[in-house]
């Protein structure tokens, strides 16, 4: 009977403490679909978002080299696709991203890119509300705060390898924030995500420098003699990630390579609007520009945030003041910080949920559900909005030259053509390997002096014609009613042969006036 009686003890103690466990099991599965319940119609968004930008002008390149790649098993090593810049150094640093590009949309067309990176976009949104609930903030507010850092990212989201980047950083700091919090078996990852950014885009260096800034953070820490996580696992994974930086095509080449960036004298830097500082004057950037008020307010440097994180906050703030590109990059770093600093000031932002949690949930979440909905309504209601819509097989074409190439293609024009920068992409896409163009934006084949000449000539300065006869331009293709479509008017040695809404094409009149 002992024995019964210790059996029935031993056996009956997990019923009780099931029974005893199962309230708090219940709130978690309530937790866990009131999460789900806010998150989703954000992450849907997310996806939705990338189906109506223009196409991006770079796309049409990068997919055309992914062809290159997997149809000949090589990279190109230098310049295929133009006829200014033909033999020069070309260092392919994206080249896994153009294979993808090409592999997707060759099974399920480009609509497949577009799903494809929406899921970066949305996977990067759930790293940043991990780091929200991770430094304190409720359910609500990280979802709040996901959806304000998505906002701030969006202008710059869109079918193109700097996603890549926007979701590997996302997930680069997630697991820092981790290691920050005690799990330095978060730092594990780094290497062998590093070994795929590096071939996928150029901007794995920002994840570099945000292991820099945290090394650099660590050690603030200790000399002010605040709290710090352990600096060996970090120097060691640093290592290995740098380390990992030279298992690409590339090598050296490509570490050298984001370096070229960071010259005054850049063509780049100095013609290309994703490069330019943000307009404040564009209602676009007033939320990037509310984000940076509200770090200065809340100050960056109070507890709970340490030397590591108002490093993070300065170095990608003046990231995002020196370059449009770079806004997506602050909004996946430091709006966690936002929302650690919005936890220790104002408590809604921290604290459980009282017994009325599971409506309070619902009740947001159906307001969430309306954003997907409200941006489908509005993205619609704008005029032409339907023929930006990418959902098809083929990349959209609006806003680039597509009567003028069906022209060129049905009249056998031949000869150099010139086009304008944004342009170049689409005709690779669409005449290579039967025509060359003459600059596309692959800027750092062109290099700073060709770029600045193409420049001259989109923009009719006083030399452009002499640049034109220097590359034995016959053909002309720019915008309709540019400065360059009325300059080649009015010149008597050019005749326009073909104009539409978008496009005009001008070819030389012959020496003898035929």
């Amino acid at each position: 009977m002992a024995a019964l009686a210790e059996e029935t003890t031993v056996a009956g103690a997990p019923a009780v403490e099931r029974a005893a466990d199962a309230p708090a099991e219940a709130r978690g599965v309530r937790r866990a679909r009131a999460t789900l319940l806010l998150l989703a119609p954000l992450l849907l968004l997310a996806v939705l978002s990338i189906a109506f930008p223009q196409t991006d002008p770079d796309y049409w390149w990068h997919a055309r080299t992914g062809q290159y790649i997997v149809e000949t098993g090589t990279l190109p090593r230098t310049d295929i696709f133009s006829y200014t810049a033909a033999g020069q150094p070309w260092v392919t640093h994206e080249w896994l991203t153009e294979v993808v590009f090409f592999l997707v949309a060759r099974q399920a067309g480009y609509v497949g890119n577009v799903v494809l990176f929406g899921l970066l976009v949305a996977g990067a949104l759930l790293a940043v509300y991990a780091m929200c609930r991770r430094r304190g903030a409720g359910a609500v507010g990280a979802t709040l705060l996901t959806l304000w850092a998505f906002v701030i990212a969006m202008p710059q989201l869109n079918v193109r390898p700097q996603v890549v980047t926007f979701f590997c950083l996302a997930i680069f700091a997630l697991l820092l924030t981790l290691y920050r919090q005690g799990d330095t078996r978060a730092l594990w990852p780094l290497p062998p995500l590093m070994a795929l950014w590096a071939n996928l885009h150029g901007g794995y260096i920002i994840g570099l420098a945000l292991l820099g800034l945290t090394i650099a953070g660590e050690v603030a820490a200790r000399l002010f003699r605040r709290e710090a996580a352990p600096l060996r696992p970090l120097l060691a994974a640093t290592a290995m990630t740098g380390l990992a930086t030279l298992l690409t095509p590339h090598g050296l080449e490509a570490l050298r390579y984001p370096f070229t960036y960071a010259g005054t004298g850049n063509a780049s830097m100095r013609f290309i609007a994703e490069w330019q500082s943000p307009d404040f004057h564009q209602p676009i950037f007033l939320v990037f520009a509310a984000s940076l008020l509200l770090l200065l307010v809340l100050g960056v440097g109070r507890r709970p945030l340490g030397p590591t994180e108002t490093l993070w906050a300065v170095a990608f703030a003046l990231l995002g003041l020196q370059s449009m590109r770079h806004i997506p990059l602050y909004a996946v770093v430091v709006t966690p910080l936002v929302g650690a600093r919005l936890a220790a000031e104002l408590a809604p932002y921290r604290g459980r949920w009282p017994r009325w949690e599971w409506r309070a949930h619902t009740a947001a979440g159906a307001l969430a559900a309306l954003l997907p909905l409200l941006f489908l309504g509005g993205a619609l209601a704008q005029p032409g909005a339907t023929s930006h819509l990418q959902l098809g097989r083929e990349p959209g074409a609006a806003g680039y030259p597509a009567g003028a190439v069906a022209y060129l293609r049905a009249q056998h024009l031949r000869g150099n053509l010139y086009n304008d920068y944004a342009w170049g992409g689409y005709l690779i896409y669409e005449l290579y390997p039967d025509r060359r163009v003459f600059v596309d934006g692959r800027a750092d084949v062109y290099g700073d002096a060709f770029v600045t000449e193409a420049r001259a000539v989109e923009k009719v300065r006083p030399d452009w014609r002499q640049i034109l006869d220097r590359y034995d331009v016959q053909l002309a293709l720019t915008g309709k009613d540019s400065a360059l479509a009325g300059a080649l008017r009015a010149d008597p040695g050019w005749r326009e042969v073909y104009a539409d809404t978008t496009a005009e094409l001008f070819t030389r009149v012959p020496s003898d006036g035929r």
